[in-house]
């Protein structure tokens, strides 16, 4: 179970050419922008995931029992998502 908060981003992005050419083997040039996506999981005692995008005005929860038997196998590794 997750003992701490992890917070992580990553780089926006914008494929200045050549978006869809990559499917098929080409080349294609993207740059970063300086805006980031932020990420942060934070344990809770409630049993509860919350999604929060409150930029957009989204606010979702889920019950983590409920994601534990959510089938995985597509992701290629193990069934079990949440220790």
């Amino acid at each position: 179970m997750l003992s701490e908060v992890l917070l992580v981003s990553a780089p926006g992005k914008v494929i200045l050419h050549g978006e869809h050419a990559v499917v098929h083997g080409k080349v294609a040039l993207a740059v970063a922008l300086n805006l980031r996506t932020f990420l942060r999981l934070q344990p809770h005692s409630n049993g509860k995931v919350d999604l929060s995008l409150p930029n957009i005005g989204i606010k979702r929860a889920w019950d983590v029992a409920r994601l534990q038997s959510l089938d995985t196998s597509f992701l290629g590794g193990p069934r079990r998502i949440w220790s």
